[in-house]
């Protein structure tokens, strides 16, 4: 038997263990492959590092100025706030089955309201039924898939419902149509009225001149002669009257206002005053537009035109600002502080401490000298302590 002590010894353990556990024929290990071009991952970089800086300091005052450059040197870069004219999509464009429609497609109703905490908005609360689908092939070998009043081809809907008389009710997405409605047109009464307002004059024949002529010759120049009489041609059968000889004919029937009507030579009938339907009636006493308007009216102005006169203006702007004019065009880009630095001269070990307060430099020159530039910050109150 052998002695017990002998295994007591535990200063040889590592050693033994290790013979035990390495294999016999040890296998090389396996070369890792590396690409060719020894590409790296690139380092995290800030899309606009000199705006998130300033955010990041909370100097809204700088911040806006640097935006307004940005927005200058590239019209058009700004954001658009929606307004009543900028609406969203789900707004302007009005997509039929609902979701309320669908709902009722199959079965379920609305049964009350509640507010969702995630948006704030007040939304229906169903109750559900359950509803087994149908499927069958159709004649063109597709399959139909129906599912209360829901009908899909091929997992397409294809028809929600239909309406009171059995028409098809497919599903639509269509611009909204405008709010409100037509502007009513000027009604007869209002034009009747206007129609029966005594003139100035009874005629511009009775209108008296002044007693003593200022000059001899005319006021007003031959601009626009009478057309003259064009007899018949090839090209037109019956040619053209002329107007001092229609002038001369009316005159001749006494139809050319110088004669009463119940004096006139032949024997005439006067008809009611009538209004003609449509838009034909352009006359009328309007209300002059305010001084706000009249500009609006001319209409808007190109939007090329904005952008010339802006790029113009930004050329100015260059000439006056330097040197700080390309610190401001690198910092409206994704060159960090130290870019900026080392591209104004600066050695590398400096530039990363000196390129904010270049930064800071230019946009200040900017604010002096643009008064678009500048925004009134309300300061953030002071919390002294007790």
């Amino acid at each position: 038997m052998a002695n017990p002590q002998r295994h007591r010894d535990l200063s040889e353990l590592s050693a033994l263990l290790a013979s035990h556990t390495v294999p016999a024929s040890a296998k090389p290990k396996a070369r890792v492959i590396t690409p060719a071009n020894d590409n790296k991952p690139a380092r995290e970089q800030l899309a606009w590092p000199a705006l998130e800086r300033l955010a990041y300091r909370g100097d809204y005052r700088r911040l806006f100025a640097l935006r307004h450059w940005r927005n200058m040197v590239f019209p058009g870069s700004e954001i658009q706030a929606p307004e009543e004219n900028h609406l969203d999509p789900e707004t302007t464009i009005e997509v039929r089955p609902s979701e309320a429609e669908l709902l009722a497609a199959v079965g379920w109703k609305a049964i009350d309201k509640e507010r969702w905490h995630f948006t704030n908005e007040i939304v229906n609360l169903y109750e559900t039924k359950d509803c087994t689908p149908n499927h069958h092939k159709n004649k063109n070998g597709g399959e139909d898939t129906q599912i209360g009043n829901l009908l899909f081809r091929d997992g397409r809907l294809i028809e929600w419902g239909r309406t009171g008389k059995g028409s098809s009710l497919r599903p639509v997405e269509r611009p909204r149509g405008a709010k409100g409605g037509a502007s009513p047109g000027r009604p007869d009464a209002a034009v009747w009225a206007y129609l029966k307002l005594p003139g100035a004059v009874a005629s511009p024949l009775t209108a008296k001149p002044y007693s003593k002529a200022l000059s001899g010759e005319p006021a007003i120049g031959d601009f626009y002669p009478p057309l003259p009489r064009e007899e018949p041609s090839a090209k037109d059968k019956h040619g053209r009257f002329g107007v001092e000889e229609g002038r001369a004919m009316l005159k001749e029937f006494g139809v050319d206002g110088s004669i009463p009507f119940d004096r006139l030579p032949l024997p005439a009938t006067r008809c009611p005053d009538g209004l003609v339907s449509g838009p034909q009636w352009v006359g009328g006493v309007k209300k002059p537009k305010p001084l706000g308007e009249i500009s609006a009216a001319a209409g808007r102005e190109p939007d090329f035109v904005r952008q010339v006169e802006v790029l113009d203006y930004v050329n100015h702007l260059r000439r006056q600002l330097g040197r700080h004019a390309l610190v401001l065009d690198m910092a409206i880009t994704d060159a960090t502080a130290k870019e900026i630095g080392v591209a104004m001269g600066q050695a590398p070990a400096y530039a990363e401490k000196r390129g904010p307060s270049l930064i800071d430099a230019a946009i200040d020159a900017l604010i002096d000298l643009d008064e678009t530039a500048r925004v009134e910050t309300a300061s953030a109150e002071e919390k002294i302590a007790a």
